[in-house]
């Protein structure tokens, strides 16, 4: 049987979710879908920061990962230029 991970979101990344458009949303669910059985997809980790990122098309989804307790925190998701700052 395959441990599932624990993917929450925070309040920052619901609200952002909910005003990108259709096709990219779908894209994005996906994709955090995904994460339920671990990190996987295009995930790396940030340079000098503790977040990671998972790749979504132009979008970029900013997670904080524990594999201690098995969780996924979605910290932000945003435009590829925005989401760094």
């Amino acid at each position: 049987m395959v441990n599932l991970w624990k993917v929450n979101l925070s309040p920052e990344a619901k609200k952002r979710l909910q005003k990108i458009p259709n096709p990219d949303r779908r894209r994005i669910l996906t994709a955090l879908d995904a994460l339920y059985t671990g990190p996987s997809g295009d995930i790396k980790p940030l340079k000098g920061r503790v977040e990671w990122r998972l790749r979504v098309g132009g979008w970029r989804v900013l997670l904080l990962i524990d594999e201690n307790t098995a969780t996924i925190r979605v910290v932000s998701i945003d435009s590829r230029g925005d989401v760094y700052k």
